[in-house]
């Protein structure tokens, strides 16, 4: 996999590697990139509880984003926990944080607790299911 010509990484051996993959594709706001980390038939629930499925869906819809509202966001996170479901299935969980940007300062700030399922295919890990949920004040 190649990201925005800058990173290579020939296989995603580890879950943390896809993390941060698609935390970087985030914040060179490409959505193809994004998308790849996914399998084709991938669910994702954003903040919102808007559903989409399937990497095309997903990659229409970051594209949109990536243009209009996350134009100059960025994201930073990391993962706390990961759990083996089976050989070749894990729940990661990653506590992220989200900053929204017009011009050069920061307009709004938001933390995120995000669960993904992940499978291992070929040797390499890819998100079967993301679901973002923002972090509540009473919740930090």
């Amino acid at each position: 996999i190649e990201l925005a010509g800058v990173l290579t990484v020939p296989y995603l051996e580890t879950t943390e590697a896809v993390v941060a993959g698609l935390i970087y594709a985030w914040n060179t706001g490409s959505a193809a990139d994004f998308a790849d980390f996914f399998t084709e038939d991938a669910d994702l629930v954003n903040s919102h509880g808007m559903h989409v499925r399937g990497r095309p869906a997903i990659a229409g819809l970051y594209a949109m984003l990536f243009h209009s509202v996350f134009a100059r966001a960025s994201l930073h996170g990391s993962v706390t926990t990961r759990r083996t479901l089976s050989k070749d299935v894990e729940l990661v969980h990653v506590k992220a944080n989200g900053s929204l940007r017009q011009g050069p300062s920061t307009v709004g700030e938001q933390d995120m607790m995000i669960s993904l399922v992940m499978t291992r295919r070929e040797n390499r890990w890819m998100v079967e299911s993301m679901h973002n949920t923002l972090v509540s004040e009473a919740r930090r």
